[in-house]
């Protein structure tokens, strides 16, 4: 995810922080701070009720990350790679470089996530209650039955949130598992759970508009009143769910229309590439401005080890051009995703959803066979439609 800045490895796999996770993780620690814990604990003062909102807040995001590492080992026990896990503005995300291979897997790789929250939350609560019944003889369990009721809370709520039937939600996940497993036909399970997405995304805007405009809608007997706050939270969710869901639509009408075509039919073998230890300075003047390129493989031997586009050098200051070599900013091929000449196009548009990048490198075996362009792509399902050429059914 553009944005985002590495800060760990586990299992193998790279956690990420996107910079909109500061903007929520002071807002948490804000809602703590000034509302839950003051209300539940007035004798605590200001310096107690701070730390115990961060450290809280540092917890949940730590549970959110449990909730996306469970999806990512699952996925992996079913030959799933995953990339990284970001942590964002509205939680976290696992980043596949694949979709899954079968309504099983994808079960199983959505259910892990909302179970580990419920174990969690369960965890949360039965620490509570444990400390509740230990306070006469233990006062400073207080801070902690506080803490564990939180977490236990919010982990049930991100888990009910997360089965909402609607992708890309866990539940929408299932869903579409569901539908797969039961029709056989991946493409319709997938716009079935995509429209599901787009139903809860207006139904999110509704109850966004009603906290923000004040219509105080009534839902199970429930008065909803005005909240700015929260309609602005709601609208939030709402944007992102549609966008989600639209893109995954897009996706798979994209998919249907490239049918049984193979990378290989698309790709360009007219390949210019760098060598290891090469300057950043010549590869501009040599490459990128002449041929105008906006991505170039980097060579060592017969060996493609990364590959270097425009947004890495851009990273260079125009002063150490000279000095600095393109190894030091390119991104390594371990960490690209990459097709073969004969993997279906479908595989191909599922590792350009992994990627920011215009092109994914085409690999025979350990060697450069060339690259595919998405633009390529693009222009391909284009020239479809123009001829009014169907997609699989």
């Amino acid at each position: 995810m553009p944005g985002s800045i590495r800060v760990a490895r586990l299992f193998g796999i790279d956690i990420r922080i996107h910079v909109s996770w500061i903007l929520i993780f002071f807002l948490v620690v804000f809602s703590l701070s000034e509302s839950v814990y003051p209300d539940q604990f007035p004798q605590w003062s200001r310096e107690k009720v701070l730390i115990v909102s961060a450290v809280t807040a540092v917890l949940f995001f730590a549970s959110v990350l449990a909730h996306e590492l469970a999806h990512s080992l699952v996925a992996r026990r079913f030959r799933m790679s995953v990339s990284s896990i970001t942590l964002f503005l509205l939680g976290g995300v696992a980043n596949l470089t694949r979709e899954p291979p079968s309504a099983k897997a994808e079960f199983f790789m959505a259910a892990a996530g909302p179970l580990t929250s419920l174990v969690i939350g369960g965890v949360g609560f039965a620490i509570a209650i444990a400390a509740g019944a230990s306070l006469a003889t233990a006062p400073w369990l207080e801070v902690i039955g506080g803490v564990a009721g939180y977490l236990g809370l919010i982990n049930i709520a991100v888990a009910l949130f997360n089965m909402i039937p609607g992708f890309p939600l866990d539940g929408g996940r299932v869903l579409r598992s569901a539908i797969w497993g039961i029709s056989g036909e991946r493409l319709r399970a997938t716009r079935i759970a995509a429209r599901g997405g787009q139903i809860v995304a207006g139904i999110f805007l509704l109850l966004a508009a009603n906290f923000l405009f004040g219509w105080n809608f009534e839902v199970f007997g429930i008065r909803l009143e005005s909240n700015q706050f929260q309609g602005f939270w709601y609208g939030l969710i709402a944007y992102f769910l549609f966008n989600a869901a639209t893109s995954t639509l897009q996706q798979e009408r994209l998919s249907s229309m490239v049918g049984t075509v193979r990378v290989g039919q698309l790709m360009t073998t007219d390949v210019r590439t760098a060598p290891a230890g090469s300057t950043v300075g010549s590869l501009i003047r040599d490459l990128v401005l002449p041929l105008n390129l906006r991505a170039i493989p980097v060579v060592s031997g017969d060996r493609v080890i990364g590959l270097v586009t425009i947004g890495d050098l851009r990273k260079v200051e125009q002063e150490r051009w000279a000095v600095t070599p393109v190894d030091e900013v390119m991104t390594r091929i371990e960490d690209l995703p990459t097709v073969s000449p004969d993997d279906p196009l479908t595989t191909a548009l599922e590792r350009f959803g992994a990627t920011d990048l215009p092109l994914v490198p085409v690999m025979k075996g350990r060697s450069l066979a060339g690259l595919l362009f998405k633009e390529s792509v693009i222009g391909y399902v284009r020239m479809r439609e123009m001829l009014g050429l169907e997609g699989r059914r």
